[in-house]
């Protein structure tokens, strides 16, 4: 293995880049060498975040030369920045870089002259990120639907249904009325119903497919659980499929938030009926949705075991 990997994060100020943070200071193979927080240049990182107490690390306006940046940014802002960074290797985790064209437009509302950048889900190929220069890490949704489905990859087609909850943090820091806790609390409500920005990437990933997606937003932090309800399918394939992953647990019971929040991993719950197969995947939407899934990238990218630095216990109860 190489010396330690330079790595700096632009938007340290939202959970995202907190999340990814936290899994890049813990990881034995990489030294963070900055991180910025516009509002915020000049404070210690533990000033806007407490829980990195002991962490010597001061937030910048800029970015610190690196071999490699995590971009954390909100949506249009990451494509405005990567053509001015050098860098052996930028992995965006907003969508910016995600969706060809005119996809991309359609969903975020402005054009990017350039071509998608290879798309780090790390169950799609794990050489995929091998080397590569700039990586796309999946949406949160999008990696839930997608590994709940990776299994049956060329072997479905047609139209396929999934509903989906996620917690409050996947609408970003920023207040807003979805975020209010008033109006979130004890409360239950779909959004984008069939419209959500997530849907291509699972429909490229998995190839031949068309998905109904109707996603909730959920009255708690953190997480994700999304399930489709199919034609009989037996449980072995997605054991079968998954069974060298360190990243993936596969149960023969439904999977609970509670058991990955915290951690990189996702639980895969099979559970087969009469002519029915019901298929659900739960996973930190900051984690295995965000960060954690970056830093997998990374890894993979360096030629490093996937789950290095990544082997975290969630934090239950």
């Amino acid at each position: 293995m190489r010396e330690r990997v330079r790595v700096a994060v632009a938007g340290a100020s939202g959970y995202t880049g907190a999340e990814t943070l936290r899994w890049l200071l813990g990881h034995p193979a990489v030294e963070v060498v900055g991180a910025t927080a516009q509002k915020h240049a000049g404070k210690a990182l533990s000033d806007l975040w407490p829980q990195f107490h002991g962490h010597d690390l001061r937030l910048a306006g800029e970015l610190p030369e690196a071999d490699v940046y995590f971009l954390c940014l909100p949506h249009g802002e990451a494509a405005k920045l990567a053509p001015s960074l050098a860098a052996e290797c930028i992995i965006d985790l907003s969508g910016d870089h995600r969706l060809p064209e005119p996809q991309h437009s359609q969903h975020y509302g402005f054009a990017r002259e350039s071509e998608p950048w290879v798309y780090g889900l790390p169950e799609l190929g794990f050489d995929r990120c091998l080397g590569a220069p700039r990586i796309a890490n999946p949406g949160c949704f999008a990696t839930a639907l997608s590994l709940a489905l990776l299994p049956l990859r060329g072997k479905m087609s047609g139209r396929v249904a999934a509903v989906g909850v996620t917690g409050s943090t996947g609408s970003g820091a920023t207040p807003s009325d979805t975020t209010h806790h008033p109006l979130r609390a004890e409360n239950l409500r779909s959004y984008k119903v069939l419209g959500h920005q997530h849907v291509p990437e699972v429909e490229a990933a998995i190839g031949d497919i068309r998905l109904d997606f109707v996603p909730m937003s959920g009255p708690f932090r953190r997480g994700i659980l999304v399930t489709f309800t199919l034609p009989a399918v037996p449980a072995r394939l997605w054991e079968t499929f998954y069974q060298s992953n360190p990243l993936v647990r596969v149960l023969r019971k439904p999977p609970e938030l509670a058991h990955v929040v915290g951690s990189a991993r996702a639980d895969i719950g099979v559970i087969e009926g009469d002519g029915v197969t019901v298929v659900q995947c739960a996973i930190d939407n900051l984690g295995r949705g965000a960060g954690s899934q970056a830093v997998a990238n990374l890894n993979l990218r360096m030629g490093w075991p996937m789950h290095l630095g990544l082997d975290r216990i969630g934090a239950v109860p």
